[in-house]
């Protein structure tokens, strides 16, 4: 772990409440302990969300997906789905 640094914030009664349940329930040593796993659970289910992201971009990438080009793209597109529908 690195260097400790001391943060002051405000946070919802309830969540204080749940945090202190969690240390008295003796889940937790320290209400700090608790916002520690909880930004520790936060990094790690973004990073998995963001990899996730990030795999589907390449996916569409290696389809050969080419975006449209600007909204007269976008209305272009539209536009020749109407037609196809209709033919």
């Amino acid at each position: 772990m690195g260097k400790l640094e001391k943060l002051s914030v405000e946070i919802p009664a309830e969540l204080l409440d749940c945090a202190k349940s969690a240390v008295a329930g003796g889940e937790f040593a320290s209400v700090e302990q608790v916002i520690d796993a909880a930004l520790r659970s936060w990094m790690i289910k973004r990073d998995v969300e963001l990899a996730r992201i990030r795999g589907l971009l390449e996916e569409g990438i290696a389809s050969g997906f080419e975006p449209w080009d600007g909204v007269e793209g976008i209305i272009a597109e539209g536009r020749r789905g109407l037609a196809e529908r209709k033919a």
